[in-house]
This record gives C-alpha cells, structure tokens and sequence, in this order.
C-alpha cells in the first residue's frame, strides 16, 4: 500500500477526532491518531490541573520509569524548553526541541542526563490546546532517532485547530452528563444555573440558582423561558450554532453566557449559565499563538462586533484590524471570521464536575508523560 499523503493523513486524523462522543474517547482515541499521522516512538497526552484528582496523563505506548525517576522528572520538567517557551509566551503552537537548542546543549541539561537520555528521548514536538485556567493541556511526540521535519510540524499545526474543536466538543458532552446525572441526584454539582427547557421554551427543570434567573432576565409568562431567549436559541437551532459558542445575554448591567447542550430528552436544550464571557479573555486567546492586539480583534469579532466596529473600539483603523484578521486566520488555519470564532470559544470551556472516586485510579499529579 502506498504512504498516504499529508492531506490524507490530516484528513484521517481529524476525522478520528470529531467522532469521539465525550472525553473518555477522545483521551483513549487521540494518541494513536497522532502516531498514525505523525509517526513517533511515544505520545504523551495530559490534563494537568491544580486539583491532582482532576489530573490526567497518557502515554502511546507506555513509558515505563521507575518512582524514582518520575520524581526526578517532575522537578526538572521547567527545564523542556517547548514548557519553558510556552510560559513565556503562551504560544502553544507546534514547536521542536531543535527549535530552541542544539543538540549539545539539549544533552547539556539536568532533564536530559537524568531523564530523557534514559528513555531515549532525543527529539520532540509539542503543543497545548487552550483550556480555561488552571487546566493546561498538552501533547508531545517524541523520538529517538530523527528530528520532526517542518512538514510534520505543519501538519500537526494544520490539526491543532480542528483539536481544539474536538477536545471541546467533547468537554462539553461530558459534562452535559454529568450535569444530567448531577440534576437527577438534587446536585448542583457545576455550581452554574442549570435549566431543562423544551423547544417551546417551557422549563422542564431548573436548579435554585437557575429560578432565581428565571424570575428575572430569562424568565417569561407561564413557565417559559422570556421570549427574546426562546427566539434566539430556535434562531441557533436553525442556524446549527456549535455548542462551543454559547448564547450571549445581558442581565441589567452584566453579561450572562449560556452553554446550550442537548437535553436529556429529545428535542429538549440543557441551558448552563456562565457569568462574564464564559472565559473568553486575552491570556486564554493568547494560547492560540496570537500576539495581544491579534487576540483583542479576535475576541471582539468572536463577540459578534465587525471590523469597523472593532476599529472604534480598539482605536485603530479597519485596514489594521484586516492585516490582525489575516494573520489570525494564518495562525488558526482557519479562512473566515466565522471560522476564527468558532476556535476562539472552543478555546474557553467550563468546568466539569469532580469525578467520582472510582474513577480518578489513572490520574496523578505528575507523570513523565507531561513533558
């Protein structure tokens, strides 16, 4: 059989990536996606939260270190310099090892001599998908023999956004059942106003916090939603908005976002409510890859303002605002502002709730596989 192309190796890894329904496929289904379109010794995949239950780690296949090394790992792991480039900058772009040394002074470091060299770890390519904070994600491939080409690096920056997505997407689906599980248990387990609504609008279920909206800004006549909500979320249906981008409110003088999820049943919505943006800030735009001007226009069009628009705002002429445009659709591999958008929410997420105990058996706090 002939090598597939680098379209076609693209082509498979994103497919593989959207068809995963929740976070458990798209841990289990993500490494061998990669190795498949980036061939690599070994892939490490990892959510690294402040909360260490909250932590999860993956390797493809396993990297097998003793306690001891593991700790040593972890105390030299500032010393990768993908890690170090990223806290600087938060770019999380696809970047080498080669990127930022040469081979001497690679071997020259601690994290090196005392743990890379004994698993074989000469070459490596990272990247992070943007997550609300403390939550980091990142993905390294490494090798033992040949460096990552420039094709390769492409490539892996050609999917980044469409991971991104899928990442989210999957989120999202995860903790649409959660917040299920958590209604049917009396919980709210999310601490956000959680509601149930039909696609009539009526309020099947509504936690205390979500009533308490219901008797104001989203509430209507007889147990509905207020009109102007029950417009915009048919006008979404229609318009097959992503769940990735929530529905944007005002509520007196602040704004409210809403996380629209598909309900418990058919053709019912699950509304979780957000303060503020949902996240959507500059540091968390700036993980894209993206300087801080490109980050204000992108964040403002994802807002929904256009360029004129955004020129006022940010005190800069249209032409400026087009030339940012560019270059964030360059960054993103995206073509349109729409398309822009759609990746600066998936960006921003919420937070699942706690996993049960019996679940949290394959995380840690630290592992070789966050490096």
């Amino acid at each position: 059989m002939p090598p597939r192309s680098p379209d076609r190796r693209l082509t498979d890894l994103v497919g593989t990536v959207y068809a995963v329904e929740d976070l458990e496929e798209f841990r289990a289904g993500l490494l061998p996606a990669l190795l498949r379109a980036v061939p690599a010794d070994w892939a490490a995949f990892n959510e690294v939260d402040d909360d260490p239950e909250r932590t999860w780690w993956a390797s493809e296949p396993h990297l097998p270190v003793t306690p001891e090394q593991a700790e040593r790992f972890a105390a030299l792991l500032h010393q990768n310099p993908i890690l170090a480039h990223v806290h600087r900058t938060r770019d999380g772009r696809p970047r080498r090892f080669s990127d930022f040394l040469d081979r001497a002074a690679y071997h020259r470091l601690e994290l090196y001599r005392e743990f890379y060299a004994h698993v074989g770890v000469e070459h490596q390519v990272a990247f992070t998908l943007p997550s609300r904070p403390p939550i980091v994600v990142g993905i390294a491939l490494s090798r033992t023999h040949d460096d990552f080409t420039d094709a390769e690096v492409g490539l892996l920056q050609e999917a980044r956004p469409h991971l991104i997505q899928a990442y989210r997407n999957a989120e999202l689906a995860t903790a649409r059942e959660a917040t299920i599980a958590a209604l049917e248990a009396g919980l709210e387990a999310l601490g956000s106003p959680v509601l149930v609504v039909d696609d009539l609008g009526r309020v099947d279920l509504a936690t205390p916090t979500a009533r308490r909206l219901l008797a104001g800004r989203l509430g209507g006549p007889a147990g509905r939603l207020a009109p102007d909500v029950i417009r915009m979320l048919a006008d979404r249906r229609a318009a097959a908005v992503p769940s990735t981008e929530p529905l944007r409110l005002v509520d007196g003088d602040r704004p409210l976002s809403i996380r629209v999820l598909r309900g418990p049943e058919s053709g019912s919505q699950l509304l979780v409510v957000e303060p503020g943006e949902s996240g959507l800030t500059i540091p968390a735009l700036e993980g894209l890859g993206l300087t801080v001007r490109e980050a204000e226009v992108l964040r403002w069009v994802a807002l929904g303002r256009r360029g004129p628009d955004v020129a006022r705002v940010l005190g800069i002429s249209p032409r400026t605002v087009h030339k940012h445009l560019q270059n964030v659709y360059a960054k993103l591999g995206v073509g349109s502002a729409s398309e822009a958008a759609a990746t600066a929410w998936a960006a921003v997420g919420m937070r699942l709730p706690a996993a049960p105990a019996d679940e949290t058996s394959r995380r840690v706090a630290t592992r070789p596989g966050d490096g």
